[in-house]
């Protein structure tokens, strides 16, 4: 019975260091993340990396130094400038619930204000408590688009001397002022098969799911767009300014000039003419002179006209 007795209580220990091994690596406290549930465990890795199908022919399997030693040669003759780069081309998901940006945290459920220059990485939201990283390897912090920070050696240089309490991270905060999304990367190397942590929040007063950083490059976009418009009209300014200047200079001038003394002679003459052409027409209108041209012409005839009668009765 006694020797039942201290194999189940070995077995329950090594359940419970094994489960502290599985899980329970960490998070990001400070600005706090938040997850799709509060029955998932927030501490484990939402994805993993075959290292050795990233990197053929490295050592990736051995002592955790080694493992990193390796990995730092190959990344540095490999196509990736970024961590968060080398994530997002060869992680596989371990669950349906979590997403390839994220992880398991769930951005959309925080709003935190402006960053300060440390942020906190750990295994409690009370920083003060437990540990910070738990395993050697790599780690970047982005916010949206801009990469403020990256460690290849987080574990050494991050964790405090008595290895009490979260891990205080310097981060470049300045970049990032009009930033909406944090994101924290973290590999552990202690195997050949790597675990990838990931966490987001938002910042600034930025609320969004996983995929809101996308609106950066669209707040962008519209901010350098409206450049175009503004010298436009600049260079079409100058343009009617000397046009409408020449024309109306001279003609001013000489117009109204001569003109004005003209002009008062032609509407004096115009004047004068209707009263002339007035007169005139009452004037040729007269019948009088015609018709008593007329009327002579009638009794000449008629004279004409009885002369002739008087012959001819004198003949008869």
């Amino acid at each position: 019975m006694k020797l039942s007795s201290t194999v189940s209580t070995t077995l329950l220990v090594l359940a419970a260091v094994g489960s502290h091994l599985v899980s329970g690596h960490g998070y990001l406290v400070q600005p706090l993340a938040k997850f799709i549930s509060v029955n998932i465990d927030k501490t484990q890795y939402s994805s993993t990396i075959d290292s050795n199908k990233l990197f053929p022919g490295g050592s990736f399997n051995t002592h955790p130094t080694i493992n990193i030693k390796s990995f730092l040669e190959h990344y540095k003759k490999s196509k990736y400038k970024s961590l968060k780069a080398m994530i997002n081309d060869n992680q596989v998901l371990v669950s349906d619930d979590a997403t390839a940006t994220c992880g398991f945290s769930s951005p959309e459920k925080t709003s935190h204000g402006a960053l300060n220059d440390t942020i906190y990485w750990g295994r409690n939201d009370d920083i003060t408590m437990d540990e910070g990283f738990v395993h050697p390897g790599p780690c970047e912090t982005w916010c949206d688009n801009t990469r403020i920070q990256q460690d290849m050696t987080c574990m050494e240089t991050y964790n405090t001397p008595s290895g009490k309490g979260a891990a205080p991270i310097p981060i470049d905060n300045a970049k990032c002022t009009d930033a909406k999304r944090l994101t924290f990367y973290w590999i552990g190397m202690h195997g050949s098969t790597w675990q990838v942590y990931m966490n987001c929040v938002n910042i600034n007063g930025a609320t969004g799911g996983a995929d809101s950083s996308s609106t950066t490059s669209q707040t962008t976009t519209d901010t350098t767009s409206p450049t175009t418009p503004n010298t436009a009209p600049t260079a079409t300014t100058p343009a009617p300014t000397p046009a409408p200047t020449p024309a109306p200079t001279p003609a001013p001038p000489t117009a109204p000039t001569t003109a004005p003394t003209t002009p008062n002679n032609e509407q004096e003459s115009s004047a004068a003419a209707p009263e002339v052409e007035a007169t005139p027409t009452p004037a040729t209108t007269p019948a009088p002179v015609v018709n008593p041209s007329t009327e002579q012409s009638s009794i000449a005839d008629e004279a004409s006209a009885g002369a002739k009668c008087s012959r001819r009765r004198i003949r008869g």
